[in-house]
């Protein structure tokens, strides 16, 4: 009997709570209530570009590397490719394992910049330059000699590094694309 009026009490409830419905209409808005205590006042955050470095424009010049052919018995020098050394005392063992480094050229001249980075391909001229990175030391290779010159007291060629320290792991700056100069420049707040 115990168990049967268990039941029937369950079945009352189910029937009374399926037969509500939300006929009425809503009732008036309530006032607003008063705001709460200010919270504390958090940490500044630290800028995402505070940490990266960059370079003046320099001016490069390369030197032939020349290795001894004996192909004709004169002991002949021939060149075997073009180099560059672009010193950058910041270029730290950590930005090396954890960090990036970029190298870009500007192609023309400071007022009217044609900026790529490296490595560098022309197709059109065959031109190609590539770049090595080493403690406190980039250093750049090519199959010619693309050194910074100056006409009529304008300067062409000149070349910038980028030293961008590692942050946390596996972290991603989305939509960069850590080849096209004028990005990296946007997204680092770099000046000319």
């Amino acid at each position: 009997m115990r168990k049967m009026s268990l039941y029937a009490l369950l079945l009352c409830g189910i029937c009374l709570f399926g037969a509500c419905g939300k006929d009425g209409a809503a009732g008036p808005k309530g006032d607003t209530g008063a705001a709460g205590p200010a919270g504390p006042k958090g940490e500044p955050g630290k800028d995402a570009t505070s940490g990266i470095i960059y370079s003046d424009w320099l001016d490069v010049t390369y030197e032939a590397v020349k290795e001894e052919t004996d192909t004709d018995g004169n002991g002949k020098l021939d060149t075997i490719f073009f180099g560059a050394r672009i010193e950058a005392e910041k270029l730290t063992d950590e930005i090396l394992s954890t960090g990036d480094i970029k190298v870009f050229i500007n192609t023309y001249s400071e007022a009217e910049k044609d900026i790529a980075p490296l490595p560098y391909t022309n197709p059109f001229s065959g031109a190609s330059i590539n770049a090595s990175y080493s403690l406190k030391l980039i250093t750049l290779i090519a199959n010619g000699p693309f050194n910074t010159v100056t006409d009529a007291g304008v300067k062409y060629q000149q070349y910038r590094y980028v030293l961008i320290p590692g942050g946390t792991e596996a972290r991603k700056a989305a939509g960069i694309d850590w080849n096209d100069y004028k990005q990296v420049k946007a997204y680092l707040h770099l000046k000319d």
